[in-house]
Order: structure tokens, then sequence, then C-alpha cells
């Protein structure tokens, strides 16, 4: 007899979902919802990252990490059903541990690092970088390049890196796929 003890409640239905063959996603991933979640080639999704498309579908680009603890999609039921915009992840996105992302689009190579929080219906342009504990308010439009940090303190990045950028996010997911055990199926 075991001393486990079982739940009472059903599983939660599985959300339909449109998977690339070459994404890694870890068993203790959590996809939840009604909508459909789309992932790109390449991503790697970590044990403990929340998707959440009960609001909103969501759709995830290539070459993107989505670190433990973090959540994607919309956390709260919007009063308007049409409210509820799509939550989309550009390719070369890396969200960090604990962040939440709310977003209707996160752009192309950007960071959303440790702790970060980007608002229901924010846009973040190309190559942003959210910093810590930072936040992007509901609604709030940020163009290309935008760096916040400290006590959202603002500035634009020129400093044109952003392809050595997208080349070393590619090799850390090469490097995270040899680290974590994928179980596509189990989300299918």
């Amino acid at each position: 007899m075991s001393n486990k003890r079982q739940s009472m409640m059903p599983p939660a239905p599985k959300p339909p979902t449109s998977l690339s063959s070459s994404i890694v996603i870890a068993e203790h991933a959590s996809l939840t919802g009604t909508k459909l979640i789309m992932i790109g080639s390449n991503t790697v999704i970590h044990p403990r990252a929340k998707l959440n498309s009960a609001y909103a579908p969501i759709t995830i680009g290539s070459t993107c990490i989505i670190s433990e603890r973090s959540q994607i999609g919309i956390l709260k039921e919007p009063e308007d059903e049409e409210e509820a915009e799509p939550v989309v992840i550009e390719n070369g996105v890396v969200v960090e541990v604990g962040a939440i992302v709310e977003a209707r689009r996160v752009g192309e190579g950007s960071v959303i690092e440790v702790n970060a929080r980007i608002g229901k219906g924010a846009v973040l342009g190309k190559h942003c970088k959210i910093g810590p504990l930072c936040e992007v308010a509901e609604g709030e439009v940020l163009p290309d390049f935008t760096v916040i940090f400290g006590n959202g303190m603002r500035r634009i990045d020129n400093s044109g890196v952003e392809d050595l950028k997208m080349k070393m996010v590619a090799r850390q997911v090469e490097v995270l796929r040899k680290l974590i055990p994928s179980n596509i199926a189990k989300f299918q």
C-alpha cells in the first residue's frame, strides 16, 4: 500500500498544441488551458515552466528559452472576451527564471530577466532587455533595443551585437538539448 495520497480531482485537460519535433520540453513543464499553444523549432521549455492558454492562445517562435518557474500567458480572465489577444513570443527570446509574460508581443532577440513582469497587452520591440525584477506596464509599447533596468530606468542599446546574441542563444539551446530530458509525446 502506498503512502502517497491520490488526488480526488481529475487531471486538467490537455490544451491543443502544435509542437515542432525539434523542441526540448521537460516532462515537468506545465501546459494548461483550452486555446492553442504553438512552439517553434529548437525551443527549450525548462522543468516547472508554465504555459497557460486558458484565456488566449500562445505562440512561441524558434530558438527560444523558457526557464523554470516562468509563466507565459494571460493569468486572469479578461472582462471582455475580445480583449484576450494572443501572446506571441518571437524567435530567439530568452525568458529567465520566475519571469511572468502576459505581453501581446515580445520582439525577436529580447531577454526578460529573473522575476521581471511584462503586463497584459504590452508590446516589446526587437532586442529589448528587461532587467531583473523590472516591470513593463499593461499595454505599454517599447521601441526596439530598449533596456529597462534598476528602478524603471531606461536607455537604448546601440551596441550593435544583436547577431552575436542570437548566435549565443542558439549555442545555449544546443547545450540545453543535452542537459534536459525531453518528453514531447506527453504534451501532444
